[in-house]
């Protein structure tokens, strides 16, 4: 075979190059000390790595989750035992306010204690981690609580809050002649009140006119029409004969709740529009009168139902979204105010829709995780027989899922979704669905969850209404009040400030009473903060577990053998070194040097 000089170079160049290429390969192996570096050094083997890849930088991010939720969770836990303690310590205050050998002068200087007490209570369930706090619900830009006043009659029941401030409860008494009664609305209803204990007094007058509300310097209390009390002279000074009111601290809650209550209306005004603001516990229907103009300055009256007993309460009209205080929260008022005389009810079991494109009646009834858009497919109305087409969707409209219908032959249509249902029902006369309407099923979750574990989620914030209770924003009602109100830890706190400044012995035990119920709650909320803790610390120890096993595998198909590799690097650099010496030596070849 005839090898020309080219060939010979060529071959030459090919050996040293392919030699060479292999030995940098290794050297490359073991400088990052991974067998695969590259796609083409193993096809099968590189898809594995990424997927542990992406395995293990979901656990990565699991384990940062876990790490954020240990630390919202073990501030509430601290907060809490804070507040654990601070009831134990006015349970022992309240049961020496309750003994008969205490002095009105020390139960006053008891009261200044169980004042800064209360005002450390507030400061706690306003707490913030890295600023947000967490027990507001979502709301975490700001405080969860407020302090305000609250209203409650000689039995302690309650009626509602008042406006201003005061740094002292306030007593008032309803003068008359012993055992005759007077009405609120029909009545001029002479009183005194007191801001001291009962040293000094003060009186007033409450007219018969509207608007109902007792001037007690600088502090207001409105009461409904119909409200009847007992009246006692002056010398009577026993709070068991005759209508007392007690003005006493408490805190109003600012944050956010689980559910947004619905509302239906009875008149077909889309422009018109009201907002649920508090955790409505109950249902409350609201009639207005027509001829408001929104934020004019002029207040306005409007009538609210409650368990069949209706009442007026004025409303505030100095801004454009002027809000209805009512037992269960506020309801705020926006849009255009109707022309004619309006009613709508809040529904408290039912969740708040928002509508694009249609005019009817939308609520919720169900459980829902999330929101949930419902897309009309078919031009029809409601109760008209021909069956409703709809979409819905659970993931702000990206995927839908079609062809669902709902029957349609009566008010009101359910269409069927995700977590329940959504009621439609006409608004006036209004009763159109056009084709392309949509509903956002809006629930109000107050809970932050966090995800610790492919689709396992812990709940990392609280509600502070359902830990401390207090009094809804705009609300009559404490928080409890449907199922029970001892259980509210701000109500009883500032039934117990009120009967030591005002001397009440058996005020002093009423309220020691209230705070062992609501200890007892409470202790069950701290449980379920520990119970979360206790959950992170399993799943922190899962993931770890988890992410060392998917490392190992990870590395038997990335990572190099060490003790391979050097032998395959030795041998492979004696390889090239041949190469070079045995292609140096042919080249040195002529036949002249045998000639």
């Amino acid at each position: 075979m005839r090898v020309s000089l080219r060939n010979q170079y060529s071959n030459f160049l090919y050996n040293l190059q392919d030699t060479q290429s292999r030995l940098m390969e290794l050297n490359l192996q073991a400088s990052s000390q991974k067998r695969i570096n590259k796609p083409s050094d193993d096809a099968v083997g590189t898809a594995k790595v990424l997927n542990y890849r992406g395995s293990l930088a979901a656990i990565s991010q699991y384990q940062s989750n876990i790490d954020t939720a240990t630390g919202w969770l073990n501030l509430a836990d601290e907060s809490m035992l804070q507040v654990s303690t601070i009831l134990s310590n006015l349970k022992g205050l309240a049961e020496q306010g309750a003994t008969g050998t205490m002095t009105a002068s020390d139960r006053e200087a008891t009261s200044y204690q169980v004042r800064q007490l209360f005002s450390q209570l507030v400061s706690l369930s306003n707490t913030q981690f890295e600023g947000s706090s967490i027990f507001a619900g979502h709301k975490t830009a700001g405080n969860a609580f407020e302090e305000g006043l609250m209203v409650h009659d000689e039995e302690g029941n309650n009626l509602g809050m008042a406006s201003g401030m005061s740094s002292r409860s306030i007593l008032v008494q309803f003068l008359g002649a012993e055992g005759s009664t007077a009405t609120v609305g029909t009545d001029d209803i002479s009183y005194r009140y007191t801001a001291d204990g009962g040293t000094t007094w003060q009186t007033g007058t409450l007219s018969s006119t509207a608007p109902f509300e007792l001037d007690l310097g600088g502090v207001g209390v409105t009461l409904r029409e119909g409200y009847e009390v007992d009246l006692t002279p002056e010398s009577n000074t026993s709070r068991s004969s005759g209508s007392w009111l007690t003005v006493a601290p408490t805190a109003v809650y600012l944050g956010d709740h689980e559910t947004q209550a619905g509302v239906v209306y009875g008149a077909a005004n889309p422009n018109f529009s009201a907002l649920p603001l508090g955790g409505f516990s109950g249902d409350v229907e609201v009639a207005m009168p027509g001829g408001v103009d929104f934020g004019d300055g002029t207040d306005f009256d409007v009538d609210i139902t409650v368990d069949g007993e209706t009442w007026t309460v004025t409303v505030d009209n100095s801004t454009t979204t002027p809000v209805i205080e009512t037992p269960y929260g506020g309801i705020r008022l926006s849009g255009e105010a109707p022309a004619a005389a309006q009613t709508f009810t809040v529904l408290s079991g039912a969740t708040g829709v928002q509508s694009f494109g249609s005019d009817v009646n939308a609520v919720g009834r169900g459980v829902f995780g999330g929101d949930v858009i419902v897309r009309i497919d078919n031009s029809t109305d409601i109760g008209d027989g021909t069956s409703i087409s709809y979409s819905y969707s659970t993931d702000g409209g990206i995927n839908w899922d079609t062809g669902h219908t709902a029957s349609n032959s009566a008010s009101p249509a359910e269409l069927l979704v995700p977590g329940g249902k959504l009621v439609l029902t006409e608004r006036g006369t209004s009763t159109s669905l056009a084709q392309g309407a949509q509903f956002t099923i809006h629930p109000q979750t107050a809970s932050h969850d966090l995800e610790i574990s492919a689709g396992e989620f812990v709940q990392i914030n609280n509600v502070g209404s359902q830990v401390f209770g207090g009094y809804h924003v705009g609300g009559g009602e404490p928080v409890f009040s449907d199922s029970d109100e001892a259980r509210n830890i701000f109500v009883a706190v500032g039934k117990l400030v009120a009967a030591l400044e005002n001397n009440d012995q058996q005020g002093c035990a009423d309220a020691l009473e209230d705070l062992q119920t609501a200890q007892e709650y409470f202790s069950t909320q701290l449980a379920s903060v520990g119970a979360r803790e206790n959950r992170l610390e399993v799943a922190d120890t899962v993931l770890s577990g988890l992410k060392l096993n998917e490392t190992e595998r990870m590395s038997n198909i990335e990572d190099v053998d060490l003790a391979s590799l050097l032998t395959d690097l030795a041998n492979q650099q004696l390889a090239y070194e041949t190469v070079l010496k045995s292609s140096s030596m042919i080249m040195k070849m002529s036949l002249v040097n045998y000639l």
